[in-house]
């Protein structure tokens, strides 16, 4: 099921980003890079923040939240800061926006999969819906979870704006610490809010 709502997603966002043009596609690939990656790789910061502001009954909830209300946030960002830079489209000769628009729309949504797919790990739902085992492939054996989580370790841990002492993922575990993490409230007698 997950593979073919993930296939579904590629394909919306692919077409949507097509009918916008090459220029738009393009910048829309790069906004939707940085915005996905920042919030991957800061979330678990917003999510200790919350924590000790007292929300800590919500710990199984609040990493999905965080990670894609920062996407969200950053992306609206970035994409109001783009427009307003980029006020002129840039038109390109029509061999170049007949190959490159669709191949830059699907570099973007493949992104969005790759984002998607590594976000519902932190699910709150039954472990065995997001995967069978932590060690099986999403997406028709792709894995674009894994691809996704490898970019942001990398892009963390090395480049212009690495942090190593701070890097996401350092001991390469999110997917089978999220698949614990899915069985403990498997586990859990109750779903109901600590008081």
């Amino acid at each position: 099921m997950i593979n073919f709502l993930l296939l579904g997603l590629f394909l919306v966002v692919t077409f949507a980003l097509w009918r916008e043009g090459l220029w738009s596609s393009a910048i829309m690939l790069l906004n939707t890079l940085a915005a996905a990656t920042f919030a991957t790789a800061w979330y678990e910061a917003v999510v200790a923040f919350l924590i000790k502001r007292g929300l800590s009954s919500y710990d199984y909830l609040l990493d999905f939240l965080c990670i894609w209300g920062l996407f969200a946030i950053i992306l609206l960002v970035l994409r109001e800061t783009s427009d307003r830079v980029s006020r002129t489209k840039v038109r390109f000769r029509k061999p170049v926006e007949l190959f490159g628009c669709p191949v830059v729309a699907a570099a973007a949504a493949w992104i969005v999969v790759c984002f998607t797919a590594a976000t519902l790990h932190t699910a709150a739902v039954p472990r065995d819906l997001i995967q069978a085992t932590p060690e099986a492939r999403m997406f028709f054996g792709l894995a674009p979870d894994r691809c996704w989580l490898q970019w942001v370790r990398g892009s963390t841990l090395h480049g212009p704006f690495a942090r190593p002492e701070h890097a996401f993922d350092k001991q390469a575990d999110f997917i089978v610490r999220y698949a614990t993490r899915r069985k403990q409230l498997e586990s859990q007698p109750e779903l109901r809010v600590r008081r």
